[in-house]
């Protein structure tokens, strides 16, 4: 039976992974409903469990906010743009508090750049479940079978992007991590 200090470790990434996710994707649908004015929305109520666990596990995910909403395409550019308005603050810290490496946060910060930046690039794709396809795919959305159809496309995509052959710089964000000098 491990120890509770192997447990830890092993555990450790999740220690930052989670907390990044939650913000960026709980803030993102907060952004969104307030945008859209959408008052009877809750993010915690519409929150994407797939899309959380998917975030946290690969880095990178379905957003989630495609479902039966008004203004599907309003949704879909306010959330790129908190996405954008995310990596501009996390940038702008990063720059100017220039944290020392393999300090918590340094590794916060690669987190949660790496995490924006994969969301905000994987989104643009116009297929469910990608956001994107939200502008494409409105008039189904109220339907019953879409939303089974576009749950079982996030857990394939989710599993699919688990593994490395998706991995490069670009759509991970590697490249920002590198820049900012975080790892």
């Amino acid at each position: 039976m491990p120890s509770l200090a192997q447990a830890l470790e092993q555990a450790s990434d999740l220690f930052i992974t989670v907390p990044s996710a939650l913000t960026v994707l709980l803030t993102r649908e907060w952004f969104c409903a307030r945008m859209a004015g959408d008052s009877e929305s809750s993010p915690l109520a519409d929150f994407s469990l797939v899309s959380f666990a998917s975030l946290t596990l690969n880095g990178s995910a379905p957003g989630g906010l495609l479902r039966d909403r008004p203004m599907a395409l309003l949704r879909f550019m306010h959330g790129q743009l908190w996405l954008v308005i995310l990596l501009t603050i996390g940038v702008a810290y990063a720059a100017i508090k220039a944290p020392a490496p393999m300090s918590f946060s340094a590794g916060f910060s690669a987190v949660f750049l790496k995490q924006t930046w994969a969301l905000f690039i994987i989104n643009w794709i116009p297929l469910p479940p990608f956001d994107a396809a939200s502008v494409y795919f409105a008039p189904f959305m109220q339907w019953k079978m879409f939303h089974a159809l576009n749950l079982a496309f996030a857990i394939v995509v989710a599993v699919a992007l688990s593994f490395s052959f998706w991995r490069i710089d670009f759509f991970t964000g590697n490249f920002l991590v590198q820049w900012l000098k975080l790892a």
